[in-house]
């Protein structure tokens, strides 16, 4: 008889995991509108930092899609440099782009928490386009 509990907590688990996993594409599919809005003009559609507006930065836009290092995505640095409180050398200080403020002040996300809603969408999405490591498929 304890196989039966086992196996709802089997099932239960493969539910939340698929959940979760729609819950993922659908903050990654907002993430790249969000990123096409806010982002491209400086680091390209497809990330790489040939956006239509890089050419008048004082420095290139990184490249989007490398940003794994050692296998590790640093979530933390992508969201604070989106947010404005890590500042980039090419965004002039702190000026620009403090997405955070922007999400937080427009008329239908009129909170902080929208705004980091938005922000973790496109972390979200940036960890998605990244480049496989080398030696890998």
């Amino acid at each position: 008889m304890k196989t039966v509990p086992a196996l709802v907590l089997m099932l239960l688990g493969a539910t939340a995991g698929a959940t979760e996993q729609k819950a993922d594409l659908k903050a990654i599919g907002q993430g790249r509108a969000l990123y096409r809005q806010y982002c491209a003009s400086c680091h390209g559609l497809d990330g790489k930092g040939g956006g239509p507006s890089a050419a008048a930065l004082k420095t290139a836009p990184p490249d989007l899609t490398a940003l794994t290092k050692d296998g590790m995505f640093d979530e933390a640095r992508v969201r604070t440099s989106i947010d404005g409180t890590h500042a980039a050398t090419a965004h002039g200080g702190r000026d620009m782009p403090v997405w955070g403020r922007v999400f937080a002040k427009s008329g239908d996300r009129p909170s902080e928490g929208g705004a980091q809603t938005e922000i973790w969408m496109l972390v979200s999405y940036i960890e998605s386009i990244q480049a496989p490591a080398a030696g890998t498929k």
